[in-house]
């Protein structure tokens, strides 16, 4: 089956201080650059157990993965992941903390990214 069937939800990328264009006095013009709909899935993983004389602890970890094809950069940053049908997963905007990219047998398959929130959606 082939990956990008997996990825059942849709995201906001957002790269960072990209040159958009150049002013009057021809200095660049620096913006964010949104990539909209962009196939991601968004999950939950148990990362460990942690006991202690309080009880039980479950530390879990959100763990958002990308296709290959997807440019992946420490800088950017995601917002509002949603489902097919536009219901929001995860709202606000989301940082990279750690990209995994994971290889099949001859190249890239995909990339496992760990979120971390960093606010909310302007809105």
């Amino acid at each position: 089956m082939r990956f990008e069937r997996h990825l059942i939800h849709r995201c906001t990328l957002i790269n960072p201080g990209q040159v958009t264009g150049q002013d009057p006095y021809g200095r660049d013009i620096v913006e964010d650059v949104p990539i909209e709909n962009v196939p991601c899935r968004l999950d939950q993983v148990k990362k460990r157990v942690s006991v202690d004389e309080r009880g039980v602890d479950f530390i879990v970890e959100d763990i958002f993965f990308l296709p290959a094809s997807q440019m992946v950069e420490p800088s950017m940053k995601v917002r509002d992941i949603k489902d097919a049908q536009g219901n929001m997963i995860a709202s606000g905007v989301f940082g990279f903390q750690n990209i995994n990219p994971v290889y099949g047998r001859i190249r890239l398959h995909h990339y496992e990214v760990t979120l971390q929130k960093e606010g909310d959606t302007d809105g």
